[in-house]
């Protein structure tokens, strides 16, 4: 093994031992409650388009497409931190 090569490895395990975990925690965390309330809204427009345009309930769809866009919103501003 070259000394270039056994310096990379030593500054690697150096890095990988100063890496902040529970930053890395949280990032997923706060992923993690994007992406539900992605689906969740997503769910709610198309339900909302599908009332709306097929099935001819305006008033439901855009209802159901308000929620959806609010819902998050309302979310992270009325609940607390740990359940949105």
């Amino acid at each position: 093994m070259r000394d270039e090569d056994r310096i990379d490895m030593q500054e690697a395990e150096e890095r990988h031992e100063a890496m902040d975990y529970a930053q890395h925690e949280r990032t997923w965390e706060n992923i993690t409650t994007l992406i539900r309330w992605a689906i969740i809204q997503l769910a709610f427009v198309v339900v909302g388009l599908y009332a709306a345009v097929i099935a001819g309930a305006a008033f439901l769809g855009v209802l159901l497409i308000v929620i959806g866009l609010v819902a998050p919103v309302a979310a992270r501003f009325l609940w607390p931190r740990g359940m949105a």
